[in-house]
């Protein structure tokens, strides 16, 4: 017992000690928004419905109100997941140290026989101690931090619960194997096994095999009480369940998942069949990879980015023979048969102790196939995806804990193959053994540092604080609602703004939450596709919906993401207008003629540079680095989004500026759309040297387009100026600090003079790149602009 509490104390200190410092201050991506949302409040999250964990985030913020107010509750949570991940870590060492113990594996009799012992006995003895420890200790060390586990383990996510139980779990089969009475363990453990499905329950890959194994091994089918015992614990471990419906009914309220206060609500959503039973991805399943596939993913992802090494993995082999091929001696059949004397009992305790140890260890081994080859049967996300690849990584966790353990093991095993040779050098390579752990935390340490970033909280803001007052803002984009419904309901932004999930209103229980939105008027019981049986049963479509709030909220609704179906009827009545990082949905009742008239172009200039500042000062100086944040990351989405989003309002500026020239043209009148054409192209140039990217061809076309017209331009005044609302830098790492190719700043006298020989240059060099791309012919538009440029350069030449 002295030995196993620095153990289990040593990796606990070191991995909370980097977690904690490494932590953010606020909600990291996917899934934590929500989550941490729905315990503010005690609400329902997604299936199926994390009622474990929605309890603890409710604890945790509660008293965090009180003694932590100056925190924020996502930085409690993000705590409480840092101590999760640590103590995880704590008990993989102490699984690694009981399986680890040679005495009890029937290789006493090689440092214990009193009759053979001499000095250098002694210190292979020690030697082998010393291993077990070290090799004990780093492997928890080492998968602490790994950056799979590093990353979520400081993220307010389910997954770093998770992580705990399934090495609370693995802790637990060790004392079943060495307790004399296994049936305490046994009953404790079967709770926390129910305890565990209600935080996640890919839990179950690994609790039915050991059940199984457990069950034979105690004879429970032919043991009446114990059976309803255990079973009666497991059911009490899943108790958390019932709060679903008692929150639900007592703590109403919108955004909310699923209608659980009825039984057939209740197990539709516990099983999750709004994203299909036994499935990750509600998608499309066309070209998603198979088994074998996902499983040599998973062992790329192991060995070259979750351990320190890729050698290392010669430790899982080690483990893996160790664990196959060691024999033991079938002394006694039956537990607490009373020997003839003391010595008798110690040999037969030290036997049936053996041979329960090592059938552990193989039913290590037997859950981590298991979790493989069932998981990776099942899982359907596409993995060609970067981002989805990233959240299907999240899952690989649990195998990774596994796999961590048998490193452990064949670490040991190592060093006792190695001082079977000379014990100086397993006493070498025990002490190398120590020093993993460090290499595992440099290597890892910057791209799981997120001390003082905001990036989430940022982009929530980016989009709330853009809208007008009383607005609707329809959600149907996972990062935005997640993040946009932490900093509603926990941090109370913008409460005037009412924020619905557009997929939510698609599902046939959305009947039982139309209620809780006062402000909305909903014309059916759920969204869906026009003209199908569910809309001639009381469905009602996107434009319908449209139809019914487009006054109520004075033509102030956003949207963010796609619709869900297709609505010609949308597409005719509305246009969607780029605002910041969402979309305003406007009725198409203006003809071209009359926007122009109005001066259009210059009005929507003005307006969407004033969402625009807002994104700015949120994100601009803020940006998640590419260095840092693949894109496997949500991080990484903000920095597209961004972009994207920037380019789409340059886009639509550029298009509405051209139409409007084009327009007043025709009726002999003078366009005063320069100034919009001109912050156009700037926007796209900016976009393209910021980013760093390699512009697509319609972008090329698109500032082509913008040059084209600038030099076609008979306004007068000269070159308008373009106001510079991004912030120098860029990229919070500081790797692009004044990089940005802000060339409107460059202006002077000369430029005055000069400006229209310079546009016309680089529309001829980004036409001409244009040109030059064999994707560009499928771009619409690609005749028309080879026509014009030959004619144009033939008529240079012509000239010359």
């Amino acid at each position: 017992m002295k030995t196993q509490l620095p153990i289990f104390l040593v990796p606990v200190a070191f991995s909370l000690a980097a977690y904690i410092q490494t932590a953010s201050t606020s909600i990291a991506g996917g899934d934590s928004g929500e989550l941490v949302a729905e315990g503010c409040n005690l609400g329902t999250s997604h299936p199926p419905g994390y009622p474990l964990y929605t309890i603890i985030v409710y604890v945790v913020t509660s008293f965090g109100k009180k003694f932590a107010p100056g925190s924020s509750p996502a930085y409690l949570v993000n705590i409480a997941s840092c101590v999760f991940g640590s103590v995880a870590s704590g008990l993989i060492s102490l699984s690694v140290f009981h399986f680890t113990d040679d005495a009890i594996l029937c290789r006493q009799n090689e440092f214990q026989n009193k009759s053979r012992k001499n000095n250098n006995e002694e210190l292979r003895s020690s030697v082998l101690h010393f291993s077990r420890c070290s090799s004990a200790i780093s492997s928890g060390l080492m998968c602490s931090f790994s950056p799979l586990m590093w990353q979520y383990n400081i993220s307010a996510e389910v997954f770093a619960l998770h992580n705990l139980f399934v090495a609370a779990i693995v802790y637990a089969i060790t004392q079943f194997c060495i307790l004399s009475d296994p049936v305490p363990i046994t009953i404790a453990s079967a709770f926390l096994c129910g305890l565990a499905l209600t935080n996640q329950h890919t839990s179950i890959l690994l609790i039915l095999p050991i059940s199984v194994w457990v069950a034979f091994k105690t004879s429970m089918l032919f043991k009446p009480k114990l059976l309803m015992k255990t079973t009666v614990s497991f059911i009490a471990g899943l108790s958390p369940y019932i709060t679903l419906p008692i929150f639900a009914m007592k703590y109403p309220h919108a955004g909310s998942w699923g209608n659980v206060t009825t039984f057939s609500g209740f197990f539709h959503h516990v099983l999750r069949r709004d994203y299909g039973t036994l499935q990750l991805y509600s998608g499309k399943k066309v070209g998603s990879e198979g088994m074998l596939e996902r499983t040599f993913q998973w062992m790329d992802d192991i060995l070259n980015e979750q351990m320190c090494h890729p050698l290392l993995g010669g430790f899982i082999l080690i483990g893996i023979v160790s664990v196959v091929r060691v024999r033991i001696q079938r002394t006694i059949k039956k537990k607490n048969k009373k020997p003839k004397n003391e010595k008798k009992a110690t040999d037969i305790n030290h036997a049936l102790e053996a041979k329960l140890l090592i059938e552990a260890q193989r039913m290590i081994l037997v859950s981590l196939v298991f979790y493989l080859v069932v998981f990776h049967s099942l899982s359907n996300l596409p993995l060609s995806n970067p981002l989805l690849y990233g959240i299907h990584q999240r899952f690989w966790m649990h195998p990774n804990i596994l796999s961590f353990v048998i490193i452990g093991v064949g670490m040991h095993r190592f060093v006792v193959y190695s001082s079977e040779l000379s014990s100086w050098l397993g006493k070498i390579l025990a002490i190398a053994i120590i020093f993993l752990p460090l290499i595992a935390h440099k290597r890892s340490y910057s791209a799981s540092d997120q001390r003082g970033t905001m990036h989430f909280r940022n982009y929530a803001m980016s989009i709330l604080d853009t809208l007008p007052n009383n607005s609707l803002l329809i959600i149907n984009y996972d990062q935005q609602w997640t993040s946009i419904r932490y900093m509603q309901e926990c941090e109370g932004a913008r409460p005037d703004v009412t924020s619905v999930n557009l997929s939510m209103m698609s599902y046939l229980w959305w009947e039982s939450k139309q209620a809780l939105y006062d402000e909305i008027e909903f014309p059916g019981t759920h969204y869906t596709r026009g003209n199908t049986l569910p809309w001639m049963k009381g469905g009602f479509t996107f434009s319908e919906f449209i139809d019914a709030n487009i006054h109520q909220f004075n033509e102030n609704i956003f949207i963010g993401g796609k619709l869900n179906f297709d609505d010609p009827q949308y597409d005719e009545k509305y246009e969607e207008i780029p605002h910041g990082l969402v979309r305003r949905i406007v009725n198409r009742s203006l003809s071209n003629v009359e926007k122009s008239k109005i001066g259009y172009s210059e009005q929507y200039r003005v307006d969407s540079l004033e969402a625009w500042r807002f994104v700015s000062g949120y994100l601009s100086a803020n940006l998640p680095s590419k260095s840092k944040y693949s894109e496997k990351t949500w991080e990484r989405t903000i920095r597209i989004e961004f972009f994207d989003h920037l380019i789409s309002r340059a886009t639509y500026l550029l298009d509405v500026a051209v139409t409007e020239q084009q327009t007043l043209k025709k009726d002999q009148n003078q366009a005063r759309v320069l100034s919009s054409i001109v912050e156009a192209a700037a926007w796209l140039e900016m976009a393209i040297s910021w980013d760093d990217v390699n512009p697509p061809p319609p972008m090329r076309k698109n500032l082509g387009l913008a040059y084209m017209y600038m030099v076609r331009s008979d306004e007068g005044g000269g070159f308008p100026f373009v106001e510079d609302i991004f912030h120098a830098g860029g990229d919070n790492d500081g790797s692009n600090q004044h990089q940005r190719h802000n060339w409107w700043t460059r202006k002077n006298e000369e430029d005055d003079k000069n400006w229209k020989q310079w546009a016309t240059l680089r529309w001829k060099e980004e036409w001409g790149s244009f040109l030059e791309l064999d994707s560009s012919r499928a771009v619409p538009g690609y005749d028309q602009v080879k026509m014009i440029y030959d004619a144009v350069l033939n008529k240079a030449n012509a000239r010359a």
